[in-house]
């Protein structure tokens, strides 16, 4: 099987105990393996995850659903050639690295 190329988007189960209850949207760069973006629905909007909360989510993925990478759509997920204008809007494209959540948080 050719491994999948460009961008995985879907939902995902809450991986964290909340109320209210939470659910997530994520984007899968398939060629690097790697989470690039979340967001948390909660309170009837979606918010974006932060930089540590990304990182947990390509943590649980490895742990519990590593198949995912190699074949999203059997997890629900859709392919696509580039990542939802969602996913763009929560940092600045391209993403400055090296700049922590609080950095972020602080020029709002």
């Amino acid at each position: 099987m050719a491994q999948p190329r460009g961008y995985a988007v879907g939902r995902w189960e809450s991986l964290w105990a909340s109320d209210p209850y939470m659910s997530h949207r994520i984007v899968i760069d398939l060629s690097a393996r790697k989470v690039i973006g979340g967001q948390g629905r909660y309170r009837k909007r979606w918010h974006p995850m932060s930089v540590r909360d990304v990182d947990y989510m390509q943590q649980i993925l490895e742990e519990t659903a590593d198949a995912i990478f190699d074949a999203p759509r059997e997890h629900g997920f859709e392919l696509v050639d580039h990542p939802p204008a969602w996913a763009l809007e929560a940092w600045p494209w391209p993403r400055i690295y090296g700049r922590t959540d609080d950095e972020y948080e602080q020029a709002d």
